[in-house]
């Protein structure tokens, strides 16, 4: 098993003069150097030491680092300073961790843990480097050029400069299949050794907790975690304990028990955590408990969670709680006040000309992603999201990203959705283009996955559109032929499709979809396979609201007793407007029978558009998102403006707790109300704690082209308290592409696991037109992290504290005139931009109006 041990030497800093690559040696040196102990958090400030003016100093040289092992990494800084007035100034080399914080904006950006915290070289474009034995990991302090340790200030070359706040790490898990042991480590060289393969066999779980680097960061009440070896004839492995007489217990029996002989204690404070109530297990406010779990084998192993749901399990396999109290807390650990975000996705693999012309081709962009996450195996996570989306609709093809290592890596291919992606007649995909991806896991492992598959214009001669599935018996590594639940003409538009296995019972899954009438209005649809796929019943109208009213993003979900619930938004005409209305319909045996619709609340959104310039941004107007959690309980989130007076959308939250019968009076959940919010997607721990994630404009302060947006986690164990962590931000969402809207996607995904958040998402990339949009996964332990100020923003007053109260419970607004026009003019617009062709219920039969 791992046996790093960190040796620190004394810091020796020392410039030396080496050759330049260019004709003039750049006068900038290197000031100090950064890291967080997991090295996720880091910069290096560069400092013009010459009173030279040199804007071409930078842009093309290299920073090179080589580590104690003797790797070499190299980042070559890509463009010219931005000035000529280079004297006196610093550059700031940033982490994407750093990048993350949205402190200030670096410079230029560096990989996570690219400087070796245990120590290396670091060589700036040959004319100045550095030596160094270790950089400080008590998320504070940095080393300064002459070798002290000085509090940390980042500084760029706009003359900005931040401190990185106090902050916990992750602790992460790692998983040696061959051996059934586990390991847990929040320091860099750990997760290097392990992450490399250096240490082979070692991937990650995806769970972890969190740990301060410092007694400091634990504000007093922090305790040092000793770590001892255990070798390999007892076992091979580690053990940790934050109880100091337990540390000093095992350390004395070293000495003195054979049975301990040969036990090394490799840190007396690997982390810092604090510890519970030695009485009952009770962790102090602010913090989680960690369980620990004894494999009771001479082969010793234990394993350290936060999840109540992987305890369990532990549990059932025979591993034996050690702790305090009744549930045996081993540890209190803090929240993370940092999110791991992973790259999902990568360059196109399609052909150029392999899908018919007719609007813009984002090609490279990936938007409307989904996410699942696989219950027997954790570690197993796949993606779906729409490759190279087009300006007037659809994309060129889904794209599958498949994890085997808990999110660390991304496996991609294409389901045979489209021609581009290898569809055919023979195969199920023989359509030109496709949209609306969905995936769910069943209850033994088997993946589904769905897409709207589409050829043509909507509801003009000749077009089709259909909706397709197919299956993974592996975790998403191959996928089955697209298999149709229904096709239609050009009389009828399939939309907006969800997937959802039963987690109880591998033999079904259900499919929920609205299917739109060329004459105007669009029942909700509904199939279900009742034999793992062998065979699927032949698709069914689930609810007709009429005429002149239709169903839109319909998703099925099954509550924690089992029943089955389709929800969807109802658009109504009403006095000439659209009227939208959520809507649940029960079943209580498995989609054999539903139940009428139950309301939930009126939906009154106006829809989100740039301030500045009134560009329209391609929302969740006329969508919502529904999650399931324990004890029977249900949330919903959607776009509402009720809490401003009309005047701009927030993220509503209405919760039920007796499975979809009764629903709450809904309260705000986006933290600033005074800035526009869009496109929630909702999910429950399986502690009952609700996550809701959003985008919102509030870094957009400074009045310039760009679209700063952000992407946010609120989190709350009461539906009252939230918490807050940015996942990704501030980015110019104004390079995104222009589907009728600037378009990241109708809907993005939150997955669960066990006691964390798994966000999957969009994001547009600032400036890069050749790559315009990626998809993301993050993480999230805890009950949420202390907010940050964003980039060239002014924080509201709002952002003075940790956590943050949810607006009273709100009424629907007395619809006037007014107000009755821009909710009408909000849908109407969001569902021409979806369907070109959309005859709207107000109007039936009338001629569709010009998209916007």
């Amino acid at each position: 098993m791992l046996h790093v041990p960190r040796t620190v030497l004394a810091l020796a800093f020392a410039a030396l003069t080496g050759p330049a690559a260019f004709a003039q040696v750049p006068s900038f040196a290197i000031d100090a150097a950064f890291s967080s102990a997991d090295g996720t958090v880091q910069f290096v400030v560069l400092r013009e030491t010459q009173g030279a003016d040199q804007q071409h100093a930078v842009g093309g040289r290299t920073l090179r680092v080589t580590t104690r092992q003797g790797a070499v990494r190299t980042l070559t800084l890509p463009r010219d300073l931005p000035s000529a007035a280079t004297a006196g100034r610093r550059v700031l080399v940033g982490s994407r961790g750093f990048r993350a914080l949205g402190l200030i904006a670096a410079d230029y950006e560096m990989p996570d843990r690219f400087l070796p915290v245990e120590g290396g070289t670091l060589d700036f474009a040959g004319a100045d480097v550095l030596d160094y034995a270790s950089l400080p990991t008590d998320g504070v302090l940095a080393r300064a050029r002459d070798g002290s340790a000085v509090p940390n200030l980042a500084a760029n070359f706009a003359g900005r400069s931040a401190q990185v706040p106090p902050r916990a790490v992750g602790v992460v898990e790692y998983l040696h299949a061959g051996l059934d042991h586990y390991f847990v480590s929040p320091l860099a060289p750990d997760l290097d050794a392990l992450d490399s393969g250096r240490l082979p066999g070692w991937t990650r779980t995806g769970l972890g907790f969190g740990a301060w680097p410092s007694a400091a960061g634990g504000g007093g009440h922090a305790s040092p975690v000793c770590r001892f070896y255990i070798p390999p004839q007892k076992g091979d492995s580690h053990f940790f304990s934050a109880s100091p007489a337990e540390c000093a217990e095992v350390a004395r029996r070293i000495d003195e028990d054979p049975a301990y002989a040969g036990i090394v204690l490799e840190a007396a404070s690997a982390f810092h955590v604090a510890l519970p109530d030695a009485a009952s297990g009770a962790c102090a406010p602010g913090t989680v408990p960690v369980y620990r779990l004894w494999n009771a084998r001479a082969d010793a192993n234990h394993r350290y969670t936060t999840s109540r749901a992987v305890r369990d399990a532990m549990l059932a396999q025979g591993f034996v709680p050690e702790g305090y109290g009744p549930a045996s807390v081993a540890m209190c650990a803090p929240p993370l006040d940092a999110v791991s975000v992973v790259r999902a996705s990568a360059a196109s693999p399609y052909p150029a000309g392999c899908s018919v012309s007719g609007g813009v081709a984002y090609v490279g962009a990936e938007v409307e992603p989904h996410l699942a996450i696989n219950p027997r195996d954790p570690r197993n996570l796949i993606g779906v999201w729409q490759q190279d989306r087009w300006s007037n609709g659809a994309a060129r093809g889904l794209m599958t990203g498949a994890s085997f290592d808990g999110g660390r890596t991304w496996e991609r291919r294409s389901v045979p959705f489209t021609r581009c992606s290898g569809g055919t007649a023979g195969n199920g995909g023989d359509f030109d283009r496709a949209s609306d991806p969905w995936v769910t896991f069943g209850p033994d492992g088997t993946a589904w996955q769905s897409a709207l598959s589409v050829t043509g214009t909507t509801f003009v001669a000749g077009s089709r559109s259909a909706i397709t599935v197919s299956r993974s018996a592996d975790g998403g590594r191959t996928w089955s032929d697209a298999r149709a639940l229904i096709v239609d003409d050009e009389n009828f538009f399939n939309d907006k499709e969800a997937i959802t296995a039963d987690p109880a019972d591998a033999r079904y899954v259900y499919v929920a979809w609205d299917r739109l009438r060329r004459s105007g209005g669009g029942p909700a649809y509904f199939a279900r396979t009742t034999d793992g796929g062998a065979t699927w019943e032949p698709a069914r109208e689930l609810h007709d609201p009429g005429p002149a009213s239709q169903a839109i993003g319909t998703i099925p979900v099954v509550t924690s007793d089992g029943t089955l619930l389709v929800f969807f938004m109802r658009l109504d005409a009403v006095d000439g407007r659209n009227v939208p209305t959520l809507q649940v319909m029960r079943s209580p045996d498995k989609g054999a029978t539903f139940g009428p619709p139950v309301t939930i609340a009126a939906a009154q959104p106006v829809g989100a558009r740039d301030p500045d310039t009134g560009a329209s941004i391609r929302d969740a107007t006329i969508l919502g998102s529904i999650a399931a959690g324990p004890a029977n309980q249900l949330a919903v989130v959607w776009q509402d403006a009720r809490f401003s007076g009309g005047v701009r959308d927030g993220i509503a939250l209405s919760r039920s707790f007796d499975g979809g019968l009764t629903w709450s009076v809904p309260v705000r959940v986006n933290r600033d109300p005074l800035v526009a919010a869009f496109v929630p997607t909702v999910a429950i721990r399986d502690d009952g704690v609700l996550g809701v994630s959003y985008f919102d404009l509030r870094s957009n302060t400074l009045h310039v082209p760009s679209l700063e947006t952000d992407y946010w986690l609120a989190q709350s164990a009461d539906g009252a308290t939230w918490r807050e962590t940015r996942l990704a931000g501030p980015f110019d969402l104004s390079i995104a592409p222009n589907a009728n809207g600037l378009f990241v996607g109708d809907y993005m995904a939150l997955g669960v696991r066990g006691g964390q958040f798994v966000p999957f998402f969009a994001t547009a990339n600032d400036g890069d037109l050749g790559n315009r949009t990626d998809v993301h996964v993050a993480f999230v332990d805890g009950p949420g992290d202390a907010p940050v100020v964003a980039k060239g923003a002014v924080a509201h007053a709002a952002n003075a504290a940790d956590t943050y109260a949810a607006s009273a419970p709100a009424a629907a607004l007395v619809v006037d005139e007014a107000l009755a026009a821009r909710i009408d003019d909000a849908v109407r617009a969001a569902m021409q931009r979806r369907v070109p062709g959309w005859r709207t219920p107000a109007m039936p039969g009338a001629a569709a109006p010009p998209v916007p």
